[in-house]
């Protein structure tokens, strides 16, 4: 009895020592960069769909982001109080700098659109953006402000949302997911770590498999995060990649 007791402590011992690897081995990917901007269109002659157009009709070059989103609040804090928000997407902070200092600063002024300082964040991917395609015309997307419980990081956190991404998919359900982690700017004082973003026509869906009972998470492990409720917004998809 007792050699069987060993034997099964020695089996959980490993057990628990393999999961815990995985769990180090785990690497966050670096992601890309996000310049975002709030702003406000500046001539009541033209709607958000029409500030769009707008902006696609422009001409890009080498020194343009890799892609562009414009972003209309659909249901967000009251506190929100600007039309849109512009995302900018790049390979790296140092490509970021190279090619904002080489196109120049003037590309909303082409636009009916008065804009914010801005902030950057590091865009960490935790499906793989690449097996969606592009965004046609514009789709829903969701952002949770998040923080990280007492014992949790980045990589904990990470690896929670990449079972999470799993179990939605195997559930059918393949919304791009995100986290967003503060890089530069924005405000001094924050109450939050990172932002979770959801993407697609799946997130509609997703909401309601929340409100049939449906967790991604389904085991007892401590929370590695928190997160608010969600706010709602329409992405629409000004210049991708080629």
């Amino acid at each position: 009895m007792m050699k069987k007791i060993i034997l099964l402590l020695s089996f959980l011992t490993m057990s628990l020592g393999s999961l815990l690897t995985q769990a180090q081995d785990l690497q966050v990917p670096a992601g890309n960069v996000i310049r975002t901007a709030n702003c406000v269109i500046t001539d009541d002659r033209f709607s958000f769909n029409d500030v769009v157009e707008r902006a696609r009709a422009l001409e890009f070059g080498e020194n343009d982001p890799d892609s562009i989103f414009f972003r209309r609040p659909i249901y967000l804090s009251a506190d929100y109080t600007w039309d849109l928000q512009i995302a900018l997407y790049y390979p790296s902070y140092t490509e970021m700098v190279a090619r904002r200092v080489a196109a120049g600063n003037d590309a909303y002024g082409r636009l009916p659109i008065s804009c914010d300082a801005g902030r950057v964040v590091r865009s960490i991917p935790i499906n793989d953006p690449a097996a969606a395609g592009d965004i046609e015309n514009q789709t829903a997307m969701l952002t949770r402000f998040c923080s990280y419980t007492e014992s949790s990081s980045l990589r904990s956190a990470y690896s929670r949302f990449r079972t999470a991404s799993e179990n939605f998919s195997n559930a059918g359900n393949d919304a791009l997911m995100a986290m967003w982690v503060p890089g530069l700017g924005g405000p001094v004082e924050r109450n939050w770590d990172f932002v979770l973003s959801e993407v697609g026509p799946e997130v509609t869906e997703r909401l309601d498999m929340f409100a049939n009972g449906y967790r991604p998470f389904r085991n007892n492990a401590e929370p590695a995060f928190s997160c608010n409720r969600p706010s709602m917004w329409v992405t629409a998809p000004v210049l991708q990649p080629n």
